[in-house]
């Protein structure tokens, strides 16, 4: 029962935090107060979000109608130096995959990221299921 509530609690809370960002009419740019993480899905599986964990921030990313997001897409999460400290620090991410039970599937490899201010970086989603989905880096 507590498994099912957080389940629950984490969903609503992912829809709520897309609604805010998913579709603004300005797109967000980066700044000397932020930045801009971008994903563009080229996976040949569906899901419907992603989660980027991020120091001991995790912030998520799906549609605001809970659709699932299309080939070709490009999510986008902000970072900003208010929540996290954009010092040239090197981190490693972890980035998992919202499927369609709502579940997180951790994508196996960690990258690596600068927190730089002002600054967008470009990876892509590739592979042919979910298990062996691949994020890299593109410039």
């Amino acid at each position: 029962m507590k498994k099912l509530l957080v389940l629950l609690l984490t969903s609503f809370l992912l829809i709520f935090l897309s609604a805010c960002t998913g579709y603004s009419s300005t797109p967000i740019e980066p700044n000397e107060n932020n930045m801009i993480i971008t994903i563009k899905n080229n996976a040949d599986f569906d899901f419907y979000g992603l989660e980027a964990k991020i120091l001991n921030h995790s912030p998520s990313i799906v549609n605001a109608d809970g659709s699932k997001v299309e080939k070709g897409q490009s999510l986008r999460f902000e970072l900003l130096q208010e929540d996290v400290a954009l010092d040239g620090k090197e981190i490693e991410v972890e980035v998992g995959i919202l499927n369609d039970k709502q579940d997180i599937v951790q994508i196996n490899k960690k990258v690596t990221l600068a927190l730089v201010n002002n600054k967008e970086v470009f990876f892509e989603l590739t592979g042919e299921s979910i298990n062996n989905a691949v994020l890299k880096r593109v410039e």
